[in-house]
This record gives structure tokens, sequence and C-alpha cells, in this order.
């Protein structure tokens, strides 16, 4: 098999790592065709495999190597970001899909460069918000891209929210089924750093401000009360985790579920 064919494969795998030098912060990408809005569009609604692996500087030598996909930033920031997989292996995104959870890790937005034929991320004026929440009193949140961190004036951590991408189906009919199968999979995913053996059927349904999410709470062996919130509403997918020492408990858990209560996905 010829070598471009072989990552042309590569590309739909849930894991491959390749480098190929191609372009960082300091060089651009060789031009290709330029789109239409036409074509854009209709290829940003093809699907692709979920992974991101490496630097953002790695990750568009692998995408122009296996894909011919042309990203690229002139921030160093960006492209120093470390990308992290977190889409699950049985889910192929779509190219959208795709950029937004590479900006959702970059804290940046992209755009179609027409003019030089390939997709750009930079640092916006103001992060885009996925969410909107009220901060509790004396709390501080600390943005980290995919997570937001809110910390309590009494302990170093108390409640984080996790941003999870976006998840559609072709079949408008199975999209139900599809965001119930995403919603247990960071459930599991999340909990089972305290419980190996955990399933679904361990937790609870429950409710964040009238969102249905499936609830999970354990007093773990670390010392903590673990509670977790996993939350898939118009596609999107939250998790809401808070881990709290029992002598806190009492201070700290009723700011939580006031900031939960406060909760709202942004269209």
């Amino acid at each position: 098999m010829k070598l471009k064919s072989f990552l042309r494969v590569c590309c739909a795998l849930p894991m491959f790592a390749v480098w190929y030098p191609f372009a960082g912060a300091d060089e651009a990408p060789r031009p290709v065709k330029a789109l239409s809005e036409k074509e854009q569009a209709a290829f940003l609604s093809k699907r692709t495999g979920g992974s991101m692996l490496g630097s953002f500087n790695g990750f568009c030598s692998l995408l122009y190597a296996a894909c011919e996909v042309a990203i690229h930033t002139e921030s160093q920031e960006i492209n120093a970001t470390q990308l992290k997989s977190f889409i699950p292996a049985f889910y192929k995104p779509t190219w959208r899909e795709m950029f937004d959870a590479i900006a959702l890790q970059t804290q940046s937005e992209w755009r179609y460069d027409a003019a030089r034929g390939y997709w750009v991320f930079a640092k916006p004026q103001k992060p885009q918000a996925r969410y909107s929440i009220e901060v509790a009193s004396e709390w501080e949140q600390d943005n980290q891209g995919a997570c937001i961190c809110y910390r309590p004036p009494v302990a170093p951590v108390g409640m984080d929210i996790y941003t999870m991408g976006a998840y559609s189906s072709d079949d408008p009919e199975g999209a139900n089924d599809l965001h119930k199968k995403v919603r247990d999979h960071f459930a599991v995913t999340f909990a089972k750093m305290f419980k190996e053996d955990v399933t679904p059927a361990d937790m609870k349904e429950a409710a964040v401000n009238n969102y249905p999410a499936l609830h999970f709470e354990i007093n773990a062996q670390t010392g903590i009360i673990w509670r977790q919130w996993v939350i898939v509403e118009a596609g999107k997918a939250f998790v809401i985790v808070s881990a709290i020492k029992p002598e806190h408990d009492a201070h700290i858990y009723p700011d939580v579920k006031k900031m939960m209560g406060s909760f709202k996905v942004l269209k």
C-alpha cells in the first residue's frame, strides 16, 4: 500500500500517530484549492475520525498528511497546546464538530481563509461561552479550555464543568439513542476513576436545572465525596463534577447545588 493511501485509512482510525513536517505558527500551509461556500458547508458536514493527538502543530501535520485537510494558526500559544482525544471511539464527528473540539481545547475560534485555502484558528477577543452559570459569592473560576474550574474560598477544589463536544446523528430518529449512549459513556468514564466496575445501572436519573442528567455519587477511598452529573442537551455533552472533603461538605455543597440550579446550555 502506498504511503498516502495508508495515511488516508489511518485518518479514520480511533488512534493513530504520525509526524509529517508541514505547518505550525512559523510556517504557513502550502496553498490548496480554495473551496466555495457550498463546498465548505459540504466538507464540514462530512464525518471523520475523532482522535486528536499531540500538539496542535503536530496535528496540523497529521491532518494534511492523512486527509489533505489544511489547518493553521499564527498563535504560538495555540500551536503549542496539547490536544486530547475525548470523543468516544464509537462516534465519528463531522469536521465542524472536530474543529469545534480543537477550538474548545485551544480556546480559539476558527474560520475558512478563502484567499489561502485553509482553516485558520485564532484567539478570540472574548472566549466563546458554551453555557452560562451564576458563580457563587467569593468563588473563583479558571478557564482551562475544555474544563472550567470553580473554586470556593475554603478549599482548592469545589466544582468543575467539562464541555465534552457536540454529537449529531445522520438519522434524526436515532439522535436520542446516540445522546443516551454518549451520556452513558462519559458517566462511566468519569466514575470508573473511583469504582472500576461501575455501570450506568449504578447511577441515578437526576435533573440539573430541568436538564435530564445521569448522577453518580460515592465516598471515595481518597477521603472525598465525589459527585458527578452528565448532561447531553441539544446534542452537546457536559460533565459537572464536585470533589469535596466531608468536613467542608456542609459549607461547599449548597453553593454547588445553587450554581447547578443556574446552569443553562447556550444554543
